[in-house]
């Protein structure tokens, strides 16, 4: 087996694990270790599959909770169409080792300061949900 392979592997097991004990981290965890070793390009729909399957089956489990959180998910949703295009666009232009500079440069200093202990509280959740959209 191929070293990159062994440690995508390892990485996966390991986010999976931070993913189910804390509800979220699987990309944050996986995503900087995994551009080490595969281009942007063949990374994210791997990646992509496993997270659907993933949050599929968390909505599943939560049904119930839908009606009460679909106010404030709402402007989430309808900023998505946006990012996906732009992100789709910059994935197709730009080289992956810039890509892999530019995604370093912002996920790792927010996983440390996560890790800190760091937390500010969203004051706004109706103003931070179009960005927060357009960025996923």
């Amino acid at each position: 087996m191929e070293s990159g392979t062994a440690v995508l592997i390892g990485t996966t097991f390991f986010a999976a694990f931070v993913n189910g004990a804390l509800g979220y981290g699987f990309s944050s965890l996986t995503v900087p270790v995994a551009l080490l070793f595969y281009a942007n390009r063949i990374l994210n729909p791997a990646l992509v599959l496993i997270e659907v399957f993933a949050n599929l089956y968390v909505l599943i489990i939560n049904r119930a909770s839908i009606p009460a959180v679909w106010k404030r998910f709402y402007p989430i949703i309808l900023s998505l169409l946006p990012g996906i295009v732009v992100g789709s666009y910059m994935v197709a232009s730009i080289h992956p080792g810039w890509m892999k500079l530019v995604t370093y440069s912002f996920i790792l200093p927010l996983i440390l300061i996560q890790a800190a202990g760091i937390r500010r509280a969203i004051r706004s959740e109706r103003l931070m949900g179009v960005p927060v959209g357009a960025g996923l």
